[in-house]
């Protein structure tokens, strides 16, 4: 099975309809939905978006998210845990927290990730769709 790590831009623009998203990050996700596929959310991801949510700057309820992910087979939540710890200690400390762990969790899972951050983009070791 092909798995991405996604990160929390990505996810929102998709799951909102939202036409940032790029058209190969979208046919990814698209094709996640009937194939095998899986996208791997890291639980940092889900933390960034209540706080997101939290500053109003989009018009989604974090339950309704949450019954999407649960009800796709599509989906994965991955935790920030030990070995990605590990992994993450190997990045840039310039990067902020949350891409660091997102970085790490791509590094991990040896997956690529979905990302329009410049500043990830930026990583070698990173394999990057957007």
């Amino acid at each position: 099975m092909k798995s991405y790590v996604i990160d929390t831009h990505a996810l929102l623009w998709f799951l909102t309809g939202n036409k940032n998203i790029s058209e190969k990050s979208r046919k990814i996700l698209i094709q996640s939905q009937s194939e095998d596929v899986q996208i791997l959310i890291s639980s940092i991801v889900l933390a960034e978006i209540v706080y997101i949510l939290n500053k109003k700057k989009i018009n989604l309820n974090i339950i309704e998210l949450l019954n999407i992910i649960s009800k796709s087979s599509s989906y994965r939540v991955v935790p920030f845990d030990l070995p990605v710890f590990k992994e993450m200690l190997g990045l840039p400390n310039n990067l902020e927290m949350h891409d660091r762990i997102i970085a790490a969790t791509s590094l991990y899972y040896k997956s690529p990730l979905i990302s329009k951050d410049r500043e990830l983009h930026k990583l070698s070791d990173l394999k990057i769709i957007w």
